[in-house]
């Protein structure tokens, strides 16, 4: 039996590697077309180039590797089956069961290894992605992103925006910290939202406080307030706090930050359990694609595998995406937006598969 598992998991893991590398390929070669004149125009040095499609690598891998997991069984079973070598497994009296256990078993592997990564080697790749973006392509040097939200360095002084809306024009959470000479704390100015009107950033109510040394001279409320300094919201645009590039700690601190000051997390949460339920999908890939490849491999070759990859890839991307919209929108809870598609898919895999058994 472990001759026979290491065969299957070799053909597996051999296909499994060029297609990931082919499907790399392919991302960052669209990638390159499309920014490679920007870096040119702004004369971005060649080593910042790289750096900047470099680290990119590991968030497209973690976004790639349900569909090249998925195709990977496809292939590698479809071929096992039309060569005949799956006959003679049953034939053996081995259970397709047992056959197929150390695809699950490399599927658990996968599923580690992506959460690990997108844990802990994504957000730092990302954050070196957003700087060279911000300091070569966009030009931006006085706004930066932290865990807690955007930090933009203004002439009024410094602003702590917690929540950034770039399509509705809005800000939440939004703290202006007015300094004076040589150093010090000013004053505070904050508001729970502020709205684009056109020429400037209004607040439906500020809170005010003047400080002499530490101790507050001037509190008030201020209705329909001005914030001052701050840029149009299409010139934030490189600036805007990207959840999906944020550790799955990072993003929860975030929540939590929000949560404090009273808003409303819903379609946060969402992207939050998704950071768990979207690598289990490589997991879920290999029982849906076990039993289309025993059924389908001895009657195709690598161009069914291929299409069947893309239409069942394709159908769960609709699926993910219209209930990732819908829990982020309020009408399913988060944990239920995030988990359908992996609870639907398994449901269909593990259908499939009990046909596989008998």
């Amino acid at each position: 039996m472990k001759v026979l598992d290491r065969y299957i998991l070799s053909e597996f893991l051999k296909v499994l590697a060029m297609t990931v590398l082919s499907i790399l390929f392919l991302f960052m070669l669209i990638e390159v077309m499309e920014k490679l004149d920007d870096l040119i125009e702004k004369g971005v040095p060649a080593r910042e180039s790289l750096a900047f499609f470099v680290y990119k690598i590991p968030f497209v891998l973690g976004q790639i590797s349900p569909v090249a997991v998925l195709l990977a069984v496809l292939i590698s079973l479809g071929t096992l089956s039309r060569q005949g070598e799956i006959t003679a497994v049953r034939a053996g009296g081995i259970s397709m069961v047992r056959a197929v256990a150390p695809l699950f078993v490399c599927g658990v592997a996968i599923t580690a290894a992506v959460i690990y990564i997108n844990e802990s080697v994504t957000p730092f790749a990302m954050r070196k992605v957003n700087h060279i973006d911000r300091l070569w392509l966009k030009g931006a040097k006085d706004g930066v992103l932290g865990n807690r939200g955007l930090w933009v360095r203004t002439p009024a002084g410094i602003y702590n925006v917690l929540d950034f809306d770039i399509e509705k024009g809005t800000m939440r959470g939004v703290t202006l910290y007015e300094l004076k000479r040589p150093f010090g704390l000013a004053g505070r100015i904050h508001a729970r939202e502020a709205g684009w009107k056109g020429e400037s950033w209004v607040a439906d109510e500020a809170e005010i406080q003047r400080f002499d040394g530490n101790e507050v001279v001037e509190e008030k409320t201020v209705k329909k307030f001005v914030l001052p300094g701050l840029k149009a919201p299409d010139e934030f645009t490189n600036l805007e706090t990207s959840h999906e590039k944020m550790s799955f700690s990072e993003l929860r601190d975030f929540i939590l930050d929000l949560e404090a000051e009273g808003y409303n997390t819903s379609r946060y949460r969402v992207d939050l359990y998704g950071k768990i339920t979207f690598p289990v999908v490589n997991l879920i890939m290999v029982l849906v694609g076990v039993p289309f490849a025993l059924k389908t491999g001895r009657y195709g070759g690598i161009a069914v595998g291929v299409g069947l990859s893309v239409l069942i890839g394709f159908s769960f991307w609709i699926i993910f995406a219209v209930s990732r919209t819908l829990g982020q929108s309020g009408i399913l809870p988060p944990l239920a937006a995030a988990a359908f598609p992996d609870v639907l898919f398994f449901a269909v895999g593990a259908l499939m598969f009990g046909y596989v058994r008998q």
